[in-house]
């Protein structure tokens, strides 16, 4: 979730976002669809570019579908992976904060 608490509900980093909690596994187009809530026509303007910049690869194809799984060997991803972990650090303490701060000004 840490990219999309900066970047927003961009399709990018949903698809990023997705791929990497679930690094260890690939997803054919109709499985992120479901899972991100990004439509198929935008998936299918997005993953070119990912694959394109190295952040996602192509892992197998079974039948028609093409599988995607996040590029870890990127450096790339691999900064956005550090900056994504200190963002839902950064955002979670923020949350703690408010409410901290909101239960004095109650009480």
């Amino acid at each position: 979730m840490g990219l999309r608490h900066v970047f927003g509900d961009k399709p990018v980093p949903k698809v990023l976002d997705f791929l990497l909690v679930h690094r260890f596994w690939d997803y054919p187009i109709s499985e992120l669809e479901n899972s991100t809530g990004v439509s198929y026509r935008t998936l299918q303007s997005v993953l070119p570019l990912l694959l394109e910049n190295r952040m996602v690869k192509e892992t197998r194809t079974v039948g028609n579908a093409k599988f995607y799984a996040i590029n870890m060997d990127s450096p790339a991803v691999r900064k956005l992976d550090e900056f994504s972990v200190q963002a839902d650090i950064e955002f979670g303490e923020g949350s703690r904060h408010k409410k901290a701060a909101h239960a004095l000004a109650v009480a």
